[in-house]
């Protein structure tokens, strides 16, 4: 195994989803034998612990993501995390040892644990400015993340591998959400070719001809496969001649792709790599009837198409304000 430069910490239960986004993200952007993720970097029979000291011996940065569960809490027992043995606890305290960049990110509405809910050796944790990562601008907060990294990591630009001849890239993240600034970035969720523009400008569009869908929208959706309910959520945002955001599948948020204005709504794609290796591509077409938002989601797995699925968005209430 290569010696990876970003190392993802993240507890299997709290935030695997945003891992797996998180990894793509990074591997796009900095090239795939780049970052450390334990399920495509600790092959089968390897033992766990030793792979994790290994890639850490040449990792930079750990990226520690932590959502609602990250501490590990079990009724009348000690949280996870206090424990020596518990590989979060484990890989956070090898990284400050280092003196590695430690960045969190916050998911979901998670909050930096205070001192005194962390075991001593790695209460310097809390101290570490953190980024917050929001579902409904993920693809905003990767170009975030990327510009730090590439700030910490002593990676030229348009060097991660699969950029033929070394030339600049257009950023991936950029593009996938259509953002036009001199930033260099990385999609997220899978590793494939660079995605398509997710913002379509369309010259002839007037301010008349784009219907009003800007904001947050959240359904309650049932898949055929599945026998449970799940909350997905959308995000949109864009001017009379684009569209971008993100839409989430199985609850984790997956940017815009190929995004196209329509008079009375918008089609626009995303993708998942799902563990198998198989990538499904999930195409959308959403239309606003009488403050609703009617969606149509067509699934594709390697390039087999699935029987449509229809349900209806509506707005996603407003949240207080701390």
């Amino acid at each position: 195994m290569s010696q990876a430069t970003f190392f993802i910490s993240y507890r299997r239960e709290d935030t695997a989803g945003y891992a797996r986004s998180v990894c793509d993200a990074l591997a796009r952007e900095f090239g795939a034998e780049r970052v450390f993720m334990d399920v495509d970097d600790i092959a089968v029979g390897q033992p766990f612990s030793e792979v994790i000291q290994q890639a850490m011996g040449g990792s930079q940065v750990l990226l520690v993501l932590i959502g609602p569960r990250w501490r590990g809490d079990r009724d009348g027992q000690p949280s996870r995390i206090m424990a020596e043995g518990d590989f979060v606890h484990l890989e956070v305290s090898t990284a400050l040892r280092k003196g590695m960049r430690v960045i969190p990110l916050l998911f979901d509405g998670a909050v930096m644990p205070a001192p005194a809910q962390l075991p001593a050796d790695i209460r310097a944790l809390s101290e570490r400015n953190a980024l917050e990562v929001n579902a409904t601008r993920f693809a905003a907060d990767m170009v975030r993340l990327v510009e730090a990294l590439y700030a910490t990591a002593q990676t030229p630009r348009g060097t991660a591998q699969g950029n033929a001849g070394g030339t600049a890239r257009r950023p991936v993240i950029l593009g996938a959400v259509a953002v036009a600034v001199a930033l260099v970035a990385g999609a997220f969720w899978f590793r494939a070719p660079s995605p398509s523009a997710a913002a379509v400008s369309i010259p002839s569009a007037t301010p008349s001809a784009r219907a009003p869908i800007n904001g947050e929208w959240q359904a309650t959706v049932r898949y055929a496969w599945s026998n449970d309910d799940y909350v997905e959520r959308f995000g949109f945002e864009g001017d009379v001649s684009e569209v971008n955001g993100s839409a989430s599948f199985l609850r984790v948020p997956r940017a815009l792709q190929d995004g196209r204005i329509e008079t009375d709504g918008a089609t626009f794609l995303t993708r998942t790599r799902e563990m198998s290796g198989a990538e499904q591509v999930h195409r959308y077409r959403v239309k606003l009837i009488d403050g609703e938002l009617h969606v149509r989601m067509q699934t594709e797995v390697d390039g087999v198409a699935q029987l449509p699925l229809e349900f209806v968005a509506r707005r996603a209430a407003l949240r207080a304000a701390p």
